[in-house]
């Protein structure tokens, strides 16, 4: 009997510690995500699993379990730079992950015409617009079908169409201490355009940076046949990195 209590006591501090370590990982290092949706297509897929590195931006409340810690702003901050893919805490409603790139930065005035952005950097009279070229045909596995994809700057964007409810929007300058985002699928995504739903991000909301993913899984896979799971498997893009 005896044996069986020190047995047992001696479990509950092994999962303590693991607990107590895995906790710390996640909030100071790297933090696992999965990508629900595809507004980041063509960069990320519905069905990617994700490491996001926590240190690149510095740490808030946000980055801890439950939004608990004992300070308010950031400490250890960093500035993110433009054409990073971020995950950050939608606001006004903290619970909920949200993942786009960065476009505009605090002071910057940004705007959408006919699908291509323009920006107003700080210190500068002009608008720039983001250079935009064609690229391949991008094939979309959940739809079966394919959509016009774009380079824009060093990235891949996708295009539906110029004429879509995101594809004009107003002047926007950014607030100070504001970010503001978009999803690299242009036209589906709910983002910085839709001031009522995401509208201008905190730097406190922001939680880190997409690092690569380390798992893939098409949307044709069902759970209910676990079994042909290697058959769904998004292969190449195991442990790929994202830009």
């Amino acid at each position: 009997m005896k044996n069986l209590k020190s047995s047992f006591v001696n479990n509950l501090k092994a999962l303590f510690w693991a607990l107590l370590i895995a906790g710390i990982i996640r909030t100071f290092a790297i933090e696992p995500f999965k990508i629900p949706s595809g507004s980041m297509k063509p960069n990320l897929l519905v069905g990617d699993f994700l490491f996001v590195s926590k240190w690149n931006y510095g740490y808030s409340k946000y980055s801890f379990p439950f939004g608990l810690a004992p300070f308010s702003g950031k400490i250890f901050e960093k500035n993110p730079e433009r054409g990073d893919i971020i995950v950050f805490k939608l606001p006004g409603q903290e619970n909920i992950n949200y993942v786009k790139r960065l476009l505009a930065l605090p002071g910057e005035t940004i705007k959408v015409i006919d699908g291509e952005v323009f920006i107003k950097k700080n210190n500068s009279l002009n608008f720039e617009k983001l250079n935009q070229i064609s690229d391949d045909l991008f094939f979309d596995d959940q739809y079966q079908e394919e959509i016009d994809q774009l380079i824009e700057d060093n990235y891949k964007i996708l295009n539906i169409t110029d004429n879509g409810p995101l594809d004009y929007t107003p002047e926007y300058i950014i607030p100070q201490n504001k970010y503001f985002f978009m999803g690299d699928n242009r036209d589906n995504s709910s983002d910085s355009r839709v001031m009522s739903g995401v509208g201008f991000v905190p730097k406190e909301n922001m939680i880190g940076k997409v690092w690569f993913i380390w798992l893939s899984i098409d949307t044709q896979f069902s759970i209910t046949k676990f079994w042909t799971l290697p058959l769904h498997i998004r292969y190449e893009r195991l442990f790929k990195s994202v830009k």
